[in-house]
């Protein structure tokens, strides 16, 4: 693929493989398993190498992982062969998405942002299915279009049952160790039935 996003990608899962194939299971989602249907259909958008999708193919959930990057599905690919989990692959841009409507029992959003997506979503989720969503906040100078203001994600969804949403402060890596802190924002909503 030619795409610039997925070019880029593919370069850094390339030169960073060790730290992407280390990454553990997002905290939002693990913390929130009791809500989960037994046996669901996750959707894992920009999926990066799926370490929340493992996580919870290897706990019984079928799993549909999308990423534009080709070299990071080829890594999460190899992990999964070697657990033998159910997940299934497929290469996404997701700027310009097709998805099933009301097909899947949970929608994963774990750091990527394209606000067009969220009338994707709206669409995917069955009738109570559960939308996770966590991206960076903005910060002064940050280019809008890549991060959230303050409460938008929360207002966004206000007409969902929220079950959790929270500005949180947490550190962020990189392939030299931790480079600072972020703000972020968590969601955890239901599709109204």
């Amino acid at each position: 693929m030619s795409h610039p996003d997925a070019l880029r990608w593919d370069d850094r899962y390339s030169r960073e493989t060790e730290r992407f194939a280390l990454r553990s299971p997002r905290h939002l989602v693990t913390s929130h398993l009791d809500l989960l249907p037994h046996g669901g259909l996750i959707l894992d958008a920009a999926c990066g190498t799926t370490s929340t999708g493992r996580y919870l193919a290897a706990r019984g959930w079928r799993v549909i992982a999308i990423d534009v990057s080709i070299e990071a599905l080829r890594l999460a690919r190899i992990k999964v062969r070697k657990e033998n989990l159910p997940i299934s692959f497929a290469v996404m841009d997701l700027m310009n998405p097709w998805f099933p409507s009301a097909h899947f029992d949970v929608i994963m959003n774990l750091y990527f942002l394209s606000r067009p997506l969220w009338e994707h979503y709206r669409e995917a989720l069955k009738p109570g299915g559960l939308l996770f969503f966590e991206t960076y906040l903005s910060e002064k100078g940050a280019n809008p279009a890549r991060y959230l203001a303050s409460q938008e994600l929360r207002r966004s969804f206000e007409d969902w049952e929220i079950i959790h949403y929270l500005e949180v402060e947490r550190q962020v890596h990189s392939s030299k160790g931790v480079d600072g802190m972020r703000w972020s924002a968590q969601l955890v909503a239901r599709k109204p039935e």
